[in-house]
């Protein structure tokens, strides 16, 4: 009974880390989205406004 408790309790740290790492990756992922996003912004400004 022991050790079930104990492999259920390494089974449930090892996808609470599992979901942080994803959690983080998806963080990351949207904050370099964010970046592209105001780059692609900036070059539209910059070629919207010039002459023809």
């Amino acid at each position: 009974m022991l050790v079930l408790l104990i492999a259920s309790a390494i089974v449930a740290s090892l996808l609470v880390e599992l979901g942080l790492m994803v959690v983080r990756d998806q963080m990351e992922a949207s904050q370099m989205l964010r970046e592209d996003e105001r780059e692609m912004n900036g070059v539209f400004k910059r070629t919207s406004g010039g002459r023809w």
